[in-house]
């Protein structure tokens, strides 16, 4: 069989989509899979690849951008092409945080409260004197995140304490997108949760995550020893069950496929809020899934496999 692993990307998480691609591709390989190295930088180098070397399935291990938004996933439904993942308006969904936020409140999925900026439609004092009308209801004491809509690895996020930080913060989040959320921030634990989806979706255990600094930021993420992870989470059975469904109707909710990750914060009080699916998780050394597949047994050529073979069942 016949594998094409599609990596690196032109995103501002290449590095990420490398390590993850390079990941993938050992894995691949030591399961017996006759793998193809599908490192590029721009879709012309996925059209070419494509049109070079047969494959029977394409495992993505693109981050951000065209590689998660459902651009890619659409092109290869065209084609009639196998792929790892959700479909792409799934994709399309959870890679645009403003609209999976309202799908998440439709479907009476708790999430933190927000708003949205466009920076083109309303530029960078619009989207700020927009953003200020909202602190004192955001912020209430605490603190407020303000991020780019449409890109992953918190790239371009702050977590701000005063009014005089949105212009500051906007400017960043504006670095990656022009599409900008704020929204209240939810103080307690960072938590995040696997759901494997073979046709009927089930979570993994949660995961709480504990960086060094206060924000789990890019390099808390990928740098070894800058975060401790409890896998499963010390956490009461009763609030790690409600943190489980809520990644549930998460992923259900946005129409995601065979896999997703689901990052979540718990309040003091035990609630879990939910802040983004991410549809082509990170397969790098340091990251969550291949944690969350190592606690119920699965180490990560045993979950690569999985994945490959369960994209091709679900298309027979």
């Amino acid at each position: 069989m016949r594998v094409l692993v599609l990596y690196g990307g032109d995103s501002p998480e290449r590095e990420v989509s490398l390590a993850s691609g390079k990941a993938v591709l050992e894995a691949a390989s030591r399961c017996g899979f006759d793998v193809l190295d599908g490192c590029v930088e721009t879709v012309k180098d996925v059209v070419r690849l494509m049109n070079e070397r047969d494959c029977d399935v394409i495992f993505i291990a693109l981050h951000g951008s065209w590689g998660e938004d459902g651009r890619l996933q659409a092109f290869l439904d065209f084609y009639d092409i196998p792929y790892t993942g959700s479909g792409s308006e799934a994709c399309m969904l959870a890679m645009n945080k403003v609209l999976s936020k309202y799908r998440f409140q439709r479907d009476g999925i708790p999430t933190p409260d927000g708003v949205e900026a466009n920076l083109f439609q309303e530029g960078i004092n619009g989207a700020c004197k927009k953003i200020l009308e909202y602190c004192d209801y955001f912020l209430n004491g605490g603190k407020m995140v303000i991020k780019p809509a449409r890109c992953g690895s918190t790239l371009g996020v702050s977590v701000i304490t005063s009014s005089s930080d949105v212009y500051e913060a906007v400017q960043l989040a504006s670095s990656y997108d022009s599409l900008i959320i704020a929204e209240r921030y939810i103080s307690g634990k960072e938590i995040t949760v696997a759901v494997w989806d073979d046709g009927k979706p089930q979570a993994f255990p949660v995961i709480e995550i504990v960086p060094k600094n206060s924000l789990y930021g890019y390099k808390a993420k990928y740098t070894p020893g800058n975060s401790a992870y409890f896998v499963p989470a010390q956490l009461e059975d009763s609030i790690a069950k409600r943190i489980q469904e809520a990644a549930l109707m998460a992923h259900v909710s946005l129409g995601c496929e065979l896999y997703s990750r689901v990052d979540m914060r718990l309040d003091t009080q035990g609630n879990p809020y939910v802040l983004e699916v991410n549809t082509v998780p990170g397969l790098t050394s340091t990251s969550l899934v291949p944690k969350a597949a190592r606690a119920i047994g699965w180490d990560f050529d045993r979950f690569v496999k999985e994945l490959i073979q369960n994209t091709l069942n679900k298309k027979l």
